[in-house]
């Protein structure tokens, strides 16, 4: 834990937590699935930042147009940050997380997307049990909270603006759960059940 206060200590004004939901799982050689949202929420500042289909939708852009939008969006905001850390829940394996995002950006001819200019932080390797069951033991949910497969269910519906709002509840409980770990907080799952 040491480690990771120094690695944010004076750099919390570049230091927030990530989440994202996407159509499906990036397996192997497959396309890329298609992102519904990206989420970011400021260590400091708490100000959260969505790129999310809902937001261009609205505008009346169409599902295509909406996606490659955000990820430029997404794209421009992250070029915006000096070396930013990023804390995340399992972002960083082949089949999800930072390089499926820089995937699909590819697919629509984005290739300024460098991942090399960031530092991350998996609260995945930091905690023993799932996302979901870390926020409810730790009243880290800001709204109810679905998993991966409930929310590709609603992407598959088009009920763009619900997926945001559970991928913004997410980044806001990763946040959280990691201000718990920073302070020694964090509930012990075996103290719960």
């Amino acid at each position: 834990m040491d480690k990771i206060k120094l690695l944010i200590q004076g750099r919390e004004e570049n230091t927030y937590s990530i989440h994202y939901a996407c159509s499906g799982f990036y397996y192997g050689g497959a396309i890329a699935p298609s992102i519904c949202a990206i989420s970011l929420v400021n260590l400091r500042t708490k100000e959260v930042y969505t790129f999310a289909l809902h937001n261009y939708i609205i505008q009346g852009k169409s599902l295509i147009e909406s996606e490659q939008q955000l990820l430029v969006d997404f794209v421009n905001f992250y070029k915006s940050l000096n070396n930013p850390i990023f804390i995340h829940w399992a972002m960083d394996s082949l089949e999800y997380g930072f390089k499926a995002i820089f995937a699909r950006a590819e697919n629509f001819g984005i290739y300024d997307f460098d991942l090399g200019k960031m530092q991350d932080i998996n609260l995945n390797n930091l905690i023993d049990y799932n996302l979901i069951k870390s926020l409810e033991i730790n009243n880290c949910k800001q709204i109810t909270v679905m998993n991966g497969k409930d929310e590709a269910i609603c992407f598959n519906k088009r009920d763009f603006n619900l997926v945001k709002l559970f991928i913004e509840g997410k980044v806001y409980g990763i946040l959280n759960l990691f201000e718990k770990y920073i302070s020694n907080d964090l509930v012990d799952y075996d103290i719960v059940y």
